[in-house]
């Protein structure tokens, strides 16, 4: 049979620097915290403005813009081109008739006259000789004079404008010919031009792009540093405070305090102890002594 002994008491406490600290590392957290600003964002810099001005500029109407709407103009012009059609009309015949085919005719028709009043004298004199001048014989042999001049003159005309026509068509065909082929070279080459044109507002619109974006990675760069400092600026305390953390801790093992604890006791080991303990020293008076003493104690 036992019954309770009671109870014990301690009280344990943590080193008044630790605490001092740890409460001053909280009123510190405090103070960061109510006096933490807003946080704050680099602006564009001058140079990712310039890039983004370059590059805005090269998408709405740069000079590599200029050239393509260039070449498209050109290409329509290539494209729309309608070869000059071969032919001569008479304005164009005329035009080329040589101006001498008169001259080289009347020369000629000077040249027959002179031969037919050669002809008719020669057959009025034998016509003396004969002794039938002035007769049916003179006159009929006249008439065939004057017609055969009259027809060599005929043909003579014929054949010499004939040729100056004809030379002149040929002219006037070989003229439009050359037009033709100056129209076709000049469409050809409007066409080159319009594709390499084309080509060089490709690039150059490249090029101002590359260019805008080189800027705005430089001036990109400058903001993020920019960024890094404002977020430095900002975060200092709340790097002094990680490091007052680390060095004390946020939570101690114990602020201190008191705890209870309860004690018992067995009265019947007490008195056989203590008779035990008695006998040996006092023999029988002493182990009734004892036990009596370990029972109440």
């Amino acid at each position: 049979m036992s019954k309770g002994g009671g109870t014990s008491t301690s009280t344990t406490s943590i080193d008044p620097d630790v605490k001092r600290a740890y409460l001053g590392n909280l009123g510190y957290a405090q103070q960061v915290a109510n006096q933490l600003g807003t946080q704050q964002f680099a602006g564009y810099n001058p140079q990712y403005t310039a890039g983004e001005a370059q590059i805005e500029q090269a998408a709405q109407g740069g000079v590599g813009m200029q050239n393509l709407d260039t070449a498209a103009e050109l290409t329509r012009a290539g494209a729309g081109y309608v070869p000059q059609q071969v032919g001569a009309d008479q304005a164009a015949i005329q035009s080329y008739l040589n101006p001498y085919t008169q001259e080289v005719i009347n020369t000629g028709l000077t040249d027959l006259e002179k031969a037919r009043q050669a002809a008719v004298q020669q057959t009025g004199q034998q016509a003396m000789q004969a002794k039938a001048f002035g007769g049916s014989r003179q006159g009929v042999a006249e008439a065939l004079t004057n017609q055969q001049y009259g027809t060599q003159a005929g043909n003579m005309i014929a054949n010499l404008r004939s040729q100056g026509y004809t030379q002149a068509l040929q002219a006037a065909q070989q003229a439009a010919l050359a037009n033709q082929s100056a129209g076709m070279q000049g469409a050809q080459f409007r066409m080159g031009a319009a594709s390499q044109l084309g080509g060089l507002g490709q690039q150059q619109t490249a090029g101002q792009y590359a260019g805008g974006q080189a800027l705005m990675g430089l001036g990109g760069a400058r903001q993020q540093f920019a960024q890094q400092q404002l977020d430095a600026q900002r975060n200092l305390n709340l790097q002094r405070l990680s490091l007052m953390q680390g060095a004390i801790g946020l939570n101690p093992a114990n602020l201190g305090g008191t705890s209870s604890t309860p004690t018992y006791s067995n009265p019947a080991a007490g008195a056989l102890g203590g008779a035990m303990a008695g006998g040996s020293m006092f023999g029988a008076p002493g182990a009734i002594a004892g036990g009596l003493l370990g029972l109440f104690s």
